[in-house]
């Protein structure tokens, strides 16, 4: 019997997007991305089987890879916001697979990316469909959760 592996999965495509608008997709679209699997050629690496480990641009560490090839449906993770007290916790109850948001990226010089229901870049990331558990999770020190993009955690964190 497979037994649920716990992670970390921060959601904050190139370091620079909006934690408020993620964490509401998040929440409204049951739905949660790959690491570099948001947008450009990146996205289409992990699309393509290719992942970014040795991109020069991009290093993902093998976080693309693992949200691929090692979570899976049933595992449980804890999703922090950076400037948002609340985390979630979600379980996985799908496959990886390409998410039509309906939502488009809008990045302008020096600010943080946006998600918009107008623009030119679509947003259709690569991720997997989730259940919420709780969306209010709260530690006094988010510092106890790993860094890295995707991280396994202890169960510890869950409760």
């Amino acid at each position: 019997m497979y037994q649920s592996q716990f992670w970390v999965l921060r959601q904050n495509p190139c370091a620079n997007t909006n934690q408020e608008q993620m964490r509401n997709f998040i929440i409204t679209q049951q739905f949660i991305t790959c690491p570099f699997g948001h947008i450009s050629d990146a996205r289409n690496n992990v699309l393509n089987g290719r992942y970014n480990e040795t991109d020069p641009e991009w290093k993902s560490n093998s976080q693309d890879r693992k949200f691929i090839e090692n979570m899976k449906i049933g595992d449980k993770c804890i999703i922090p916001f950076k400037g948002i007290n609340e985390c979630l916790i979600v379980e996985i109850i799908s496959e990886p697979m390409v998410q039509w948001t309906g939502l488009f990226t809008i990045q302008r010089d020096g600010e943080e990316i946006q998600l918009a229901n107008e623009g030119e870049i679509p947003f259709h990331p690569v991720g997997r469909q989730i259940r919420i558990l709780s969306d209010n999770k709260i530690f006094k020190d988010k510092r106890v959760l790993p860094r890295a993009s995707l991280a396994h955690t202890n169960e510890i964190h869950f409760r």
